[in-house]
């Protein structure tokens, strides 16, 4: 058996995963199960264009620990791995590699030629993905992985699509959403949020003057971005809110009451007014943009026009979903002056073809030039940018395909009490206010590389036809359609369906799907449903378990809860665990480029993948907060979990020879009944924690118990090891590992073998592996309260003593005559441990409402020399472990020094020899010259030579 420490863990787990690999483990351990008690999870497809970094090993680790564990407790748990292919993440590397600046270069190179490039970048850190994922001890198959991107996954993302539009949740309309101008797309607000892919940034704000028609007045309207003026159509107003007309020097000027301490300079009130007052009051534009429709008036804008900043009035253009409405609701003109690129293509001819963040500067300019500028201040605020391309987006009415959010709220909320949130405020905080406000969404992208929308219009009729199926498609197809067709936009765009109303011709629109439609349709999609495994999958959904980080709360969990319940009325998942965010020590975020964090392959091959796996499932990350990634704490739980857990065992194997058999012992001494104890409350504790996916708690109580079972069961018993009535010593401990290797084995699976696999070693007719065991049962009966209480109580005196000791400066190797105890009832068996733990000859104890303990510090000759030959036999001990002898190797030994103190020390030659392993003991003045291991100390100013050489 290899000891673990720094230079071998690396070693030893590799050796468990070759064994892990060799033996079929994994598979052994599903196929054991039957396929009639299922437990089913989610395992989120990641996209392979990046290395896997800590937030991934988090989620991989609590999304390998529940499997093991559910599985242990005898569920058959099939775990498959899936890729994320398709979207912007792709689209994005391809570009670079291509050199592609404009999405019109890629229609110009040609889509298809685009799409199969996308193709072959989709698994290029394949390979690295595995590697990490198997290093670090995660289950997973991935021989049979599906891919986002397989025409069976396509198929099924059509079959959701066409039951949705046949249902009518599905709806083609115009709405305001993030837009990308370089990527050419909208982006839902749940893609922007997730990544943070909000930036803070400073900008010039604008309050401009609005020249009413019939009123010497300008009303003051403020905006953060002065590009959207050219395009204003209405200000907007409170009408319940109070307004003012004041004289500012030779102009008079409209605002808000609430907001005059925008005003900068002494001016007179000359008029109060309510907002209704106002209401249709014509105005001279900033901007003339010709219209067919009447704008350039007031609006009430109800509620959403406060006094809480700017100056009460809202400047109004198409670019905001609040403004939309408005525009919709009064029929205002709609003018889009910038195009899809993000530049100007209407208003004053010098300002087109500029950017639209670069037209702020030449707007202020321009309207400072015709006395319309009031005023313009610095203004910090966050700002939304692409999160794959980081260019700076805008709110833009597009064209889109939507499903119909409002019509199914009640029921995704209603269906929202049926899963159990960890941490738990998040079903009432966070999930249920995404649920409340969620407008409708957005499914269809102006892009390339994602799953065609299977939408067909005619030519002529515009008759819309959805397709749901390659059936469906080669039933209407013009021409013949192959059965393996290759359903994404490059493809399918080709192919042109016969219109039922009339002779025309259909053809597909070109949008492709939003990713989060393919990746909420993931339950079905990978399952090919329902043209594949349609019985399976209606006695096996929903999901058990999911697990994600938070972010994910407003994006693949949401998905996927819309779709559920809009196919099936049903929540997708019973139990969903939400982590945090790794961040570096400094609390920012983790950038490769930056190189702000360890390589988490280092972290691996200097503390093995339990040590982090361990120290990330007990972190604050598991109740959803982030974490500031800290290595010192890595090697922290190292040292408290692996090497304690090790060093057990590895104590264990000294002395477990012909310990065959594993079972609970029958054992009077209180430190054995103590450590049972123990074991049963740990089993239960750690149970109850993981049925209710509190890997935090589990993770507590397991460092508490490796902490109590090495520092105290195993220390305070090791002379019982080496006595000659160590039976129910040996079969204590070799009934505590075989236990805490199984609750251990889900969160930190490679310890657990090592430990498993020592107690095989010493003949005991175990399962292969720990991983094929079962999860342990706890037995109430064996749990006593008042058993832990009255340990508890001598432990604390322990501390006492100990702490008294040490102010006294008398070592523990010195023995002492007496400690006073004041506190409760105590028995014998306790008394001896604390005699036994404290070095004292005597015990008594005093009833008192406050535990006090008092140590006779009095040293009598006779204590004096055993202590000395406590110290003589530390030191023996030390050489002999300098010499690497095993306990069974016998010496004769040789202690010199001062005449009158050895006679003394002589007293105590049986202890001596006994812990020392010392066939013969001799007191001479003088050490012989020729021993085989001699050397000089120094013990409390007395000097002595040992010696001695092996039999």
């Amino acid at each position: 058996m290899i000891l673990m420490d720094k230079s071998t863990v690396t070693e030893i787990e590799e050796s468990i995963l070759k064994s892990w690999k060799k033996n079929k483990i994994f598979e052994k351990s599903i196929e054991q199960h039957s396929e009639d008690k299922q437990y089913i999870f989610y395992d989120g497809p990641p996209f392979a264009t990046g290395l896997p970094h800590y937030g991934h090993i988090l989620g991989l680790t609590c999304k390998d620990l529940y499997p093991r564990y559910w599985t242990m407790k005898g569920w058959r748990v099939e775990r498959r791995w899936g890729w994320d292919c398709h979207g912007l993440p792709i689209e994005n590397i391809a570009e670079k590699e291509l050199g592609i600046k404009k999405k019109e270069e890629i229609e110009e190179m040609g889509i298809a030629k685009f799409n199969e490039f996308c193709r072959s970048k989709v698994l290029f850190f394949a390979k690295e993905w595995e590697e990490t994922v198997t290093r670090m001890g995660k289950w997973i198959d991935f021989n049979n992985a599906y891919k986002t991107m397989d025409n069976s996954y396509l198929e099924t993302v059509w079959h959701i699509f066409k039951k949705l539009y046949d249902d009518k949740f599905i709806y083609e309309g115009k709405k305001v959403l993030l837009y990308c101008p370089r990527c050419e797309t909208p982006l839902s607000n749940s893609e922007i949020a997730m990544d943070q892919s909000y930036k803070t940034v400073t900008e010039k704000s604008v309050t401009a003057k609005f020249k009413l028609k019939d009123d010497d007045a300008s009303v003051l309207a403020w905006t953060t971005t002065p590009w959207t003026l050219i395009g204003n159509v209405a200000l907007a107003v409170n009408e319940a809110l109070t307004y003012v007309k004041i004289q500012l020097g030779s102009e008079k000027l409209i605002l808000a009451k609430d907001r005059l301490q925008e005003i900068e300079g002494e001016y007179t009130i000359l008029a109060k007014m309510k907002g209704k007052d106002l209401l249709n009051k014509e105005y001279e534009p900033l901007y003339h943009t010709p219209s067919d429709k009447k704008g350039h008036y007031i609006v009430n804008g109800g509620k959403e026009v406060s006094a809480e900043e700017g100056t009460g009035i809202v400047h109004m253009a198409i670019y905001g979903e609040f403004d939309y409405e408005m525009i919709k609701k009064y029929d205002l003109p709609i003018i889009q002056h910038v195009g899809p690129h993000g530049t100007l293509v209407a208003g004053p001819e010098e300002m087109r073809g500029t950017w639209f963040k670069k037209a702020d500067a030449k707007v202020l300019e321009d309207l400072e030039e015709r006395n319309l500028l009031y005023n313009s201040e610095a203004y910090t605020h966050p700002y939304p940018f692409c999160y794959r391309c980081e260019t700076p987006l805008f709110y833009n009415a597009v064209d889109s395909w939507f499903v119909d959010i409002q019509k199914i709220k009640p029921k995704l909320l209603e269906r929202n009490k049926d899963i159990n949130w960890y941490p738990d405020h998040l079903k009432e905080g966070r999930f249920k206010h995404i649920l409340e406000t969620a407008p409708d969404w957005s499914i269809s992208r102006n892009r390339f590389w994602a799953t065609a929308i299977p939408v067909w219009k005619c030519e002529e009729c515009k008759k819309v036809t959805v397709i749901g199926s390659i059936a469906e498609l080669q039933k209407k197809a013009v021409g013949k359609v192959p059965d393996d067709v290759d359903l994404h936009k490059h493809i399918v765009d080709e192919i042109k369906l016969r219109c039922d109303d009339c002779p025309g011709k259909m053809t597909r629109i070109p949008e492709v799907f939003d990713c989060w439609f393919e990746s909420g349709s993931m339950p079905y999609a990978a399952k090919h449903y329902p043209f594949e495994n349609k019985d399976w999958f209606q006695t096996h959904f929903p999901a058990d378990f999911i697990s994600e980080y938070i972010a994910q709360v407003r994006a693949w969990f949401y998905y996927m809860h819309v779709l559920s319940v809009l196919l099936f009325d049903k929540a997708p998942f019973k139990n969903v665990v939400v982590s945090g965010n790794v961040l570096t020590k400094d609390g920012t975020k983790m950038s490769k480029s930056k190189n702000n964090y360890p390589d988490p392959k280092l972290i691996f091959d200097k503390y093995g993948a339990d040590a982090l796996r361990f120290y990330l499932m007990a972190s604050p990350l598991m109740k959803a907060q982030d974490l500031n990634f800290n290595e010192e704490k890595v090697n922290e739980i190292y040292r408290k979990v692996m090497v304690l857990l090790n060093n057990v065992g590895s104590f264990y194997g000294l002395f477990a020879k012909g310990n065959t058999t594993i079972n609970e012992p029958s054992t009077k001494d209180v430190l054995d009944r103590w450590i049972v104890h123990k074991t049963h409350l740990l089993v239960r504790d750690v149970t109850h924690d993981l049925d209710n996916y509190n890997t935090v708690g589990s993770c507590s109580k397991t460092l508490q118990f490796i902490e109590d079972l090495s520092t105290w069961y195993v220390r305070r018993s090791r002379d019982r090891f080496k006595g000659n009535n160590a039976e129910p010593a040996v079969k204590t401990l070799g009934f505590v590992l075989h236990t805490v290797a199984r609750v251990i084995a889900p969160t930190t699976p490679f310890i657990a073998e090592h430990i498993y696999q020592l107690l095989k070693e010493q003949g005991s007719t175990l399962d292969e592996s720990v991983h094929l065991d079962t999860w342990p049962e706890f037995d109430a009966e064996k749990i006593n309260e008042q058993l832990d209480a009255d340990m508890t109580t001598t432990r604390e005196v322990v501390s006492l003593a100990l702490k008294e000791r040490e102010e006294a400066k008398i070592p523990i190797r010195q023995p002492l005559g007496n400690i006073t105890i004041t506190c409760c009832e105590l028995d014998e068996e306790f008394l001896a441990v604390i005699r036994d733990e404290l070095n004292i000859k005597e015990t008594q104890l005093k009833k008192g409402d406050k535990m006090t303990v008092t140590l006779d510090t009095n040293i009598t000759p006779e204590l004096e020399a055993e202590g000395f030959a406590r110290e003589i036999i530390r030191r023996v001990q030390n050489m002999r472990k300098k010499e690497d002898l095993q306990p069974s190797d016998r010496i004769v030994l040789a202690v010199s020094g001062e005449k009158e103190l050895l006679s003394r020390i002589a007293k105590h030659d049986e202890i001596i020899q006994e812990k020392v392993g010392a066939s013969k003991l001799v007191f001479v003045e003088e050490l012989p010259a020729k021993m085989g291991v001699s050397k000089e100390v120094s013990i409390r100013g007395k000097k002595f030579g040992l010696g001695f050489d092996q039999e």
